[in-house]
């Protein structure tokens, strides 16, 4: 497979990625702590306010999630690991890694300069659960381009 296409591949692998995460971290906002919901939190964090910020959050978070399924991929790529089951535990591992740094900038950085109130206290409860959507993210890009790469 060459470059182009395991970007390509990354792109629609990193959407779905980002998709199964939004719906994970939108689960555990409605039965955890609402400010656990990393979508309306992103979104309010550049509009200000709670209006719409789902539909910007969820914007912010597909796009980020296409670039980071590509970065992912163009890894893997490189390394020549992007097959079954080679690219799950890589891309589980990439969202540790991802994971950790998000978190980190998440609990000492977003959440002290967050415009609203609510989502300026950020607990190392949401900063685990930030780890764990991360892990999602990476586990379902990966295991989706490696059951794709199977195909091919």
């Amino acid at each position: 497979m060459d470059i182009l296409t395991a970007l390509i591949l990354g792109a629609i692998c990193g959407l779905i990625g980002a998709f199964v995460m939004n719906i994970f971290m939108r689960a555990v906002g409605r039965s955890f702590d609402r400010r656990a919901d990393m979508v309306r939190a992103l979104g309010s964090f550049f509009t200000g306010r709670l209006e719409n910020a789902a539909v910007v959050g969820t914007a912010i978070h597909a796009v980020a999630g296409i670039v980071f399924g590509m970065i992912y991929f163009a890894i893997m790529q490189t390394m020549g690991a992007l097959m079954f089951p080679q690219a799950i535990f890589l891309g589980l591992g990439f969202g540790f890694f991802h994971g950790l740094i998000t978190s980190y900038a998440l609990m000492f950085y977003a959440s002290e300069r967050h415009p609203l109130e609510d989502y300026r206290k950020a607990t190392m409860q949401e900063g685990v659960l930030h780890l764990l959507g991360h892990m999602i993210f990476g586990l379902i890009t990966g295991l989706f381009g490696s059951l794709i790469v199977l195909g091919f």
